[in-house]
């Protein structure tokens, strides 16, 4: 039996409610959130259906950051830019597989440019773990024209985001930059309904992830800044536990709704982040601001970083706005 009844709104009807209190929420921005939607449930479709038509392993192909291409990462990409390249809502896209940018014909270009993770957290497809897609959307600089400007920005000029989580249950959040919505999709009817709104991080901060085996390539903080969380727990009870998932789509969802916080940070030893900016941290830090939390790099405030090449990478503390604060004083404290 279909739960639709319970739910109500639907997440197209949700955009269009919407419309009337947001500058950018006009036809197209509506009809591109709601494609999004459709090329999720696509990906989610094939997710669940990986093992029986022998969707695991990997293509043999390494990606631009030299990691090993899983074929179900190929059918998310390919999925992603055929449904907004037939959108007629997009004009540019920049996709975590792709090398170069993805053109959209001139006769089917719309208002906007979209950065995008196809499927996050790829590594953990065989083993029926959590996964994700994660996209940013930017209007377009130049009505006439696109370029490499249009997707090279800081994170502050995106007009919404969102991530897709395929677990459980499939869901969708997005922001617009006024709240962080949450819908679930009912696979009885195929459509997605408003189970959380108005998303906000919880003040106290009760899980923290991070992969602890990286240890001996964190900076000077990072250390001190772990033992302090962790000695909140002492005889009275509990106050914080470890949960690192190893998707960062899977991993900030679970943040977001329970409290906690999420770090990749900077190697010492290289002085390089592993994360990507454009296609994981500017569209999570976009929706952890927007729900009252924070994200940094550790030196800047990862929504003001400006990319300089499509893969440009970055360290990564996001979570509660306090637990980001107290990184910063570490780092001040106890230096890189």
């Amino acid at each position: 039996m279909s739960m639709a009844a319970d739910f109500g709104v639907t997440l197209t009807q949700h955009v269009l409610r919407k419309q009337s209190g947001h500058p950018d929420a006009r036809g197209q921005f509506s009809q591109l959130l709601t494609q999004i939607g459709v090329a999720g449930k696509l990906i989610s479709a094939q997710v669940r259906r990986a093992g029986l038509i022998e969707l695991w392993g990997e293509t043999g192909e390494l990606n631009v950051q030299g990691e090993h291409v899983q074929r179900l990462d190929r059918i998310a990409n390919d999925t992603f830019v055929e449904v907004l390249r037939r959108s007629g809502c997009v004009a540019l896209m920049a996709s975590e597989e792709e090398d170069d940018l993805v053109h959209v014909p001139e006769p089917m270009r719309g208002d906007y440019v979209v950065a995008f993770d196809p499927l996050d957290g790829s590594s953990n497809i065989d083993v029926n773990v959590s996964i994700g897609t994660i996209f940013a959307i930017y209007r377009r600089t130049d009505p006439e024209t696109v370029s490499m400007a249009d997707i090279l920005r800081p994170g502050r000029e995106q007009v919404a985001a969102g991530y897709i989580v395929y677990g459980s249950s499939t869901a969708l959040v997005y922001s617009d930059g006024q709240t962080v919505d949450c819908f679930t999709l009912d696979p009885s009817c195929g459509e997605y309904f408003l189970t959380r709104e108005n998303m906000r991080i919880p003040k106290a901060s009760n899980v923290l992830s991070i992969n602890e085996c990286n240890e001996p390539y964190w900076p000077k903080w990072v250390g001190p800044y772990l033992a302090g969380i962790k000695a909140r727990n002492d005889d009275a009870g509990r106050k914080v536990t470890s949960r690192h998932i190893g998707s960062l789509v899977a991993d900030f969802h679970r943040n977001l709704v329970k409290g906690g916080v999420f770090l990749y940070p900077t190697e010492a030893r290289t002085g390089r982040g592993k994360l990507r900016v454009l296609y994981e941290c500017n569209p999570l830090a976009f929706i952890a601001e927007v729900a009252g939390g924070a994200a940094t790099n550790g030196l800047t405030r990862i929504l003001d970083l400006v990319p300089t090449g499509l893969h440009d990478r970055t360290g990564l503390v996001i979570g509660g706005i306090d637990e980001v604060e107290r990184a910063r004083e570490c780092l001040d404290l106890y230096g890189v």
